[in-house]
């Protein structure tokens, strides 16, 4: 935000501030300005105010004069920053945040800034100093012959800063002759020489001097469809505005042309966001962009930093410190100096739909609607687009820029499908020789499991209940380590050993998840180096750690969930095995094949990437099923169009927003009750296009104690739908104050 803008946005004279506070009600607050802060407080800023019995911090969204308010108005107790935590666009985006994913803005502003984050006006530009003629160049070199016999250093530091030119950093022209600042200090008595301080130039204007010969050097490597996709995406920065899908087969360098394309925004002036959907793999594509940019230029934003880390990098955004921000989802809200470009790498992931808390918005949306407002291009990049980005992209909302042919040397993997023929085995007998192959040749393997834990269920065998969380009721699942039983939705911990329903020992463990998976693999194979991935094995940091020393060689096999079947480049791994394939395509929802369709291309996109060439092995108990087989043979436009079918007969997205209202509490009979009640107050409003479904039980349909009832909207108006939902909310009639009711905009799946 300009000098002009933040004046204005100043509460000279102001006596009253609008306050968004953080809680769930959808309106704002007058507070009193004390005339000790009038000329302190700002738009944007964040401060202590009482509310109800407590004091809260609150963002002021607006000044003013008065207020119309009747009765005598609270103050404000104190400021939190000392400058504005948000600009004035920040604040438009976090409006359109709460209107279209139905969050009171109090509850939307917390979002943008990390926890810790105390935002003070930018320190001083930094400056250091600078020596430069003080008398006429002829004079100089008239003057140099005396100073040569009598002061030879004053002379050899006058002779060198004739060489270099006007306004040479004093430590640079020390460095070069050799001697201290004594001769320096004499030269500027005498009037020879002017000491100056003058301002250090940022990273960026360092490093975009450089860029040309570097982008020289690449495009000389690249596949004719990236230069065509760079060539297409600078067009887009040239203008301030453009809406790019990059579908990049797997190995097509998608990379390189974020790279490239930050490295033109950089070079016009402008800031770049780049997000990835996991925190796996942040730490090669950081090291790909400080390699390319410096270190000084490039922030980090990711859930494996200290909240004061966060905080540090959050604040070098905003200050114009570091002009590149790459990160996982939070990163798309960065404040990024003049930003002209975003990158949303794997944009078909789930993780990019925020969850709880609320918001609960996507990243791709926030992306779209950020860069509209900011006249900066968006690059949404996948070799396997959601749905709804290909749809958008066909009808003209995105512009298609494909990467058809694959950017590394070598023929693309083998995939073959084995079937399992119900049989429950961890390890197939065809991927038990594929690995011992690869454990003689030295070469490396990446084995997927999309399930945490040792067993998905525990079975009693004498009475035939599953183990259930009691407060959840889901299945509990059972891990090796300390042998305990744990609920993946509340994080509740149990004992194992007896049925919790008739206490028999006679206990069946039945699905393999990760942890069991891993036994397999040392029984079978003792002697090679094997490491697991998944969010239970690694804590905080340690994903840079498995990761390096996975391409360090240190490791033959590497084991996980999701996490490592994205974007990660090793060209020593030769065979990549899929362990089951049906673990998502088992659930009730109806991103179900999607799902599948993708987390198989991304493993697939692992293999081969080195000229030794790649193997995959998919085991699978529906080896017919069109979303395998289609994964099997990497084409993804006849999947999209048999799932399209499908999509369009159900009236599901693309061609439809899903919004997803979850009402719960304590009393199940309170929870149906409610549910109901909104479920015929919804049927009743008659809105144009609205279909409602249920109520039905939730999956799982208790959680933390609470009993769960949904409804599934289908609209094609999400804003006039969220008013209804408000509307119908705080109705007397219908008593859903006393309720939970959650309410989620374009869920990326209809359990939980």
């Amino acid at each position: 935000m300009g000098e002009g803008a933040r004046a204005r946005g100043r509460g000279v004279g102001a006596e009253v501030a609008e306050v968004a506070v953080p809680r769930d009600v959808d309106r704002t607050f007058d507070y009193a300005v004390p005339e000790a802060l009038r000329d302190r407080v700002a738009v944007g800023m964040r401060v202590r105010v009482p509310f109800r019995n407590e004091t809260v911090t609150g963002f002021v969204v607006q000044l003013k004069a008065g207020s119309d308010y009747p009765g005598r108005l609270l103050a404000i107790e104190a400021l939190v920053d000392e400058a504005p935590a948000l600009d004035a666009r920040a604040l438009t985006l976090a409006r359109w945040l709460g209107d279209y994913y139905a969050t009171p803005l109090g509850l939307v502003l917390p979002a943008l800034v990390p926890a810790g984050v105390r935002s003070a006006p930018a320190p001083p530009e930094r400056t250091r100093p600078h020596a430069r003629l003080g008398v006429p160049l002829a004079q100089a070199l008239q003057l140099l012959d005396e100073l040569s016999a009598g002061a030879p250093q004053q002379a050899a530091l006058l002779r060198e800063l004739l060489a270099l030119g006007d306004a040479v950093p004093v430590q640079e022209l020390l460095a070069r002759v050799g001697c201290s600042d004594a001769p320096l200090k004499a030269l500027a008595q005498k009037g020879l020489i002017r000491i100056e301080r003058r301002p250090v130039p940022r990273p960026p204007a360092a490093v975009t001097t450089a860029l040309h010969g570097a982008d020289a050097a690449a495009e000389r490597t690249l596949t004719d469809d990236q230069h065509r996709a760079i060539q297409t995406i600078r067009r887009g920065l040239a203008r301030g505005h453009g809406r790019y899908l990059l579908f990049g087969v797997n190995a097509s360098g998608k990379t390189e042309v974020y790279l490239q394309s930050v490295q033109s925004a950089l070079a016009q002036g402008r800031g770049a966001i780049v997000v990835v959907p996991e925190i796996s793999l942040t730490p090669q594509l950081l090291a790909h962009f400080r390699a390319r940019l410096g270190e000084e230029t490039v922030a980090v934003y990711h859930s494996g930093l200290t909240g004061a880390q966060r905080a540090r990098e959050w604040l070098r955004a905003q200050r114009g410190e570091a002009r590149v921000v790459v990160g996982v989802r939070a990163a798309v809200f960065a404040p990024v100096r003049d930003l002209g470009l975003i990158v949303l790498d794997e944009e078909h992931e789930p993780t990019y739909k925020q969850d709880d808390p609320a918001p609960r918005y996507h990243a791709r949306e926030v992306a779209l609607q950020r860069a509209q407002l900011e006249r900066a291009v968006v690059i949404l990049g996948s070799a396997t687009p959601s749905l709804e980005s290909f749809y958008r992209a066909e009808r003209g909302g995105l512009q298609l820029v494909e990467l058809r042919e694959r950017a590394v040397p070598g023929p693309p993997p083998d995939v073959h499908i084995v079937d399992l023929k119900g049989e429950t085995v961890v390890l197939g007998p065809a991927l038990k020789r594929a690995l011992a192959q690869r454990l003689k040749r030295g070469e490396q393997a990446l084995l997927l499991l999309n399930l945490r834990g040792f067993a998905r269920a525990v079975l009693c065998r004498t009475c035939r209940e599953t183990q259930r969380c009691p407060r959840c009721g889901i299945a509990l699942v059972y891990h090796l380590k300390g042998q305990r039983l744990r609920c993946h939705v509340c994080g509740g911990d149990f004992p194992t050993g007896r049925c919790r329903a008739c206490s028999s020992r006679d206990l069946a463990f039945l699905g393999a998840g990760t942890q069991q998976a891993e036994l397999a693999l040392r029984e079978a194979f003792p002697s090679a180096r094997i490491a697991r991935m998944d969010s239970d094995a690694v804590r905080r940091g340690q994903h840079v750690r498995i990761l390096e020393a996975f391409r360090r060689g240190e490791i033959d096999i590497l084991l996980g969930t999701q996490m490592i079947g994205l974007g990660l480049d090793f060209p020593n791994v030769t065979l990549v095995g899929v362990l089951s394939a049906d673990a998502l395509l088992s659930l009730p929802d109806f991103r179900a094949g999607e799902r599948t369709f993708q987390l198989l291309s991304q493993a697939i996109g692992r293999a081969g990437r080195g000229p030794k060439g790649g193997l995959v092995l998919i085991q699978t108990n529906h080896p017919e099923h069109y979303a395998v087989q289609q994964a099997a043979r990497g084409d993804y436009r006849a999947f999209y169009e048999e799932e399209l079918i499908t999509r369009r007969t159900l009236n599901y997205p693309p061609f439809t927003h899903l919004i997803k209202l979850t009402i719960s509490d304590r009393r199940a009979e309170r929870a149906e009750r409610g549910a109901r009640r909104l479920a015929e107050a919804l049927q009743g409003a008659r809105l144009k296009g609205l279909e409602v479904l249920g109520p039905f039980r939730a999956l799982p349909a208790r959680v933390r104690g609470e009993h769960r009832w949904q409804l599934v909207l289908k609209t094609r108006h999400v804003p006039a739908t969220n008013a209804l939902i408000r509307e119908l909310r705080a109705d007397p009639a219908l008593k859903l104050k006393s309720l939970n009711v959650k309410v989620d905009v374009d869920p990326q799946s209809l359990l939980g």
